[in-house]
């Protein structure tokens, strides 16, 4: 499973084979993700496509938020959420308190009504580890 996620994550970087296509200097790939520190992680809709990036609001379950388990990434950080900010998507620590069969509820660090990243958050993790601690990618265009 842990290589599947690693090829997926590659695709991200696909560009890098790729001649470019008209409109782009040569020698220059298009970059599939740009991360700002406390802003986010913006993506190409080919990117987003490309990782089953969905969305959906977090709906509130008395005092808690439930959402959906697949929404969840469990990193060495805690658990996380990717929440949608404009157009990024920004990482947001949770607190769970309850598990319920495909859901959750959150006790802490979401509000009812944001819009959350309930399939592709992995990649999304991926990308932005990609960008803060691996250095230089193939979509930097190196």
């Amino acid at each position: 499973m842990k290589g599947l996620v690693l090829i997926l994550a590659a695709g991200l970087l696909v560009a890098c084979d790729q001649p470019a296509s008209a409109g782009e200097s040569a020698g220059q790939a298009p970059k599939a993700a740009e991360f700002k520190q406390g802003q986010g992680l913006l993506l190409t809709e080919e990117a987003s496509r490309f990782i089953g990036l969905r969305s959906a609001e977090a709906q509130a379950k008395g005092e808690a938020v439930r959402i959906p388990l697949s929404a969840v990434v469990d990193t060495a950080e805690g658990k996380q959420v990717y929440v949608r900010n404009g157009q990024r998507w920004l990482r947001a620590a949770v607190k769970i308190a309850a598990v319920a069969g495909e859901d959750v509820d959150v006790s802490d660090g979401l509000l009812e009504g944001d819009v959350i990243a309930v399939a592709g958050g992995r990649y999304l993790w991926l990308a932005e580890l990609q960008a803060i601690k691996g250095g230089v990618g193939c979509a930097d265009g190196h």
